[in-house]
Order: C-alpha cells, then sequence, then structure tokens
C-alpha cells in the first residue's frame, strides 16, 4: 500500500539514529565537526520540512499530484526507479552510487537531475553513457583498464588527456624496441669476440637485462571495432505510413488518447517523438507498427 511520498518520507529510523548519536556527543560535552555535521544533516531532515522537501523532488522527477497518490506496485520499473532516485537524493547519503540513471528520464528531468547533482555535498559515483551528463557532474574519472587510472576532469578533459598519454606511451614503447633490436644486433654481431667490442657487447646484453627486469612499456591495443553492412532495400513509393483521421481510445467509454491525427511518413522522413514520460508515445509507435488497432479513421 505504500505511495512514492510515504516511501521517499520513511526515514524516521534514521532520525531517531541521529538524534541519539548527536545526544550522546552533547552528554561527552564534545565540540567536534561530526557533532556540527549531526545538526546541519537533522535541520535538512526537519519534520516540518520532510514533507515539503521529498514532494518538491518528486515533482521535479515528474511525478503529479494524481501520480502521487497511485501506489508504488502499480508504477512500471522505469517509475519505480525514480522513486528510488527520489529517495536517495531526499536522505542525502554521504557517498551516493548512480547507475544509468538518465536512462529512464525525460529531457528537462534530466536537466534538472544534472543541476541539482552539480550542487551535491557528499560523494558522488555515477556511471553513465552520456556524454554531456558527466561534463556537466564530474570533477574526476576512473579510466578501469587492467587498472584504474584518476582524472582529475571532466569527461571532455580527460579524453584529451587519455589521447595524449597513449601517444606518448605508444613513442616510448617505439623508443624502447628500437633499443631492444640495436642492442640485440649488436650482440649478436660482436658478443662472441674478445677485445673492446666484445666488452661494449657485454655492457649492452647487461643494460639490456635490466631494462627487461625493470618492465617495458605496453603497447597500445585499440577495442575491437565492428563495421555494419546492410544490403539496398530499393525504393518505396511514398507514403511508406499514412495515418488519416485516426482516433484512439483504450476503452470505449475512456478518454480519447489521440483525435484526428492526419499525417504521413516517407523514406526522407525523419522523426523525433518529443513528450514527457507517460505521454503515451508508445502508444502512437503501437499504432503505426499495427499493434494497437484505431478506433476511428485508418492507418
Amino acid at each position: 500500500m505504500t505511495r512514492p511520498l510515504q516511501w521517499v518520507t520513511e526515514v524516521d529510523t534514521e532520525l531517531a539514529m541521529l538524534e541519539r548519536e548527536a545526544e550522546h556527543l552533547v552528554r561527552e560535552d564534545a565540540e567536534c565537526e561530526k557533532l556540527m555535521e549531526l545538526y546541519e544533516y537533522l535541520e535538512k531532515l526537519d519534520a516540518d520540512k520532510v514533507e515539503m522537501r521529498a514532494l518538491q523532488i518528486l515533482h521535479r522527477l515528474g511525478f503529479a499530484s494524481a501520480m502521487q497518490r497511485k501506489k508504488l506496485k502499480d508504477f512500471s520499473g522505469g517509475w519505480r526507479m525514480r522513486a528510488a532516485l527520489a529517495r536517495a537524493l531526499f536522505i542525502l547519503p554521504f557517498m551516493l552510487f548512480l547507475d544509468e540513471t538518465i536512462n529512464h528520464l525525460d529531457l528537462d528531468t534530466c536537466m534538472w537531475l544534472e543541476e541539482e547533482l552539480k550542487t551535491y555535498k557528499n560523494i558522488l559515483v555515477l556511471v553513465s553513457h552520456s556524454q554531456d551528463f558527466l561534463n556537466g557532474v564530474c570533477t574526476n574519472i576512473i579510466h578501469m583498464h587492467k587498472k584504474l587510472k584518476y582524472y582529475m576532469s571532466n569527461y571532455d578533459q580527460y579524453v584529451k588527456m587519455w589521447l595524449e598519454l597513449e601517444k606518448n606511451q605508444m613513442k616510448r614503447f617505439h623508443w624502447e624496441q628500437d633499443q631492444i633490436a640495436h642492442m640485440k644486433n649488436y650482440i649478436v654481431m660482436f658478443g662472441h669476440g674478445s677485445g673492446k667490442l666484445a666488452w661494449q657487447a657485454q655492457t649492452k646484453e647487461k643494460m639490456l637485462q635490466k631494462m627487461m627486469a625493470s618492465g617495458l612499456t605496453e603497447r597500445i591495443v585499440s577495442d575491437k571495432t565492428l563495421s555494419f553492412y546492410f544490403l539496398p532495400y530499393g525504393k518505396i513509393p511514398p507514403c511508406v505510413i499514412m495515418v488519416q483521421n485516426g482516433s484512439f481510445k483504450y476503452t470505449k467509454d475512456g478518454p480519447c488518447i489521440y483525435n484526428n491525427l492526419e499525417f504521413g511518413i516517407d523514406l526522407d522522413t525523419r522523426v523525433a517523438l518529443v513528450r514527457p514520460n507517460g505521454a503515451r508515445k508508445s502508444t502512437l509507435l503501437k499504432l503505426l507498427t499495427g499493434e494497437l488497432i484505431p478506433t476511428d479513421g485508418m492507418v
């Protein structure tokens, strides 16, 4: 029976625990940084402000008033993810992990979340395929490849530094390989004789052994790339898709989702469906693909 607002504001256990901890520090007459942090955090979780803050966060994440009255179990996975995000932003954990959080968010919500996370006062670790989002939020990048490499930058700056480091690494790799080849040739040519040249060959052999023991620069191996080829499909005369006087209702007495749709799509058409989540974009696509049949008109 839990609803979004109730679920987000269920922090009574945490409040009680933090209040007990603050009382304990006061009894010990402790004037420490920890106590100041607790007071600041408890002020943010003030019961008088709890519901207002939760409602603001839910609203900015797309939960309209009517949606906030629905049971959480009746929401789709994407909306439950939003509710979980609202709870995390409300609780303000000292370390927040976000994994591909914006995948289910519309553009306006993404922009709001980016601005919200820019000022997040605690530790934030996020994974995202959106370079714009990483640029807007991140101050540090961790590159995972055999070992972790740290860059104090946003995503664009990290890419520039990473490419420059790889370029320098390859220069170092080629220089080392040239040195190794030169020393090996010298050892083969003069290592078995006597005199000054043999002594120099022995010196180069020791240098080579020392160089190998200290570890050589690795060759940069590029990520595997795949190429896709599509056979020519020929020309399809317009219209490929035609909608005439199209209307749709899910039930006979239900609200009209679409009314009097008139448009055509041919091979040169490029269409973007831009509306918030829940605006029935998927319904329109199902009408176009024949998964749903229009109440009136023709597709």
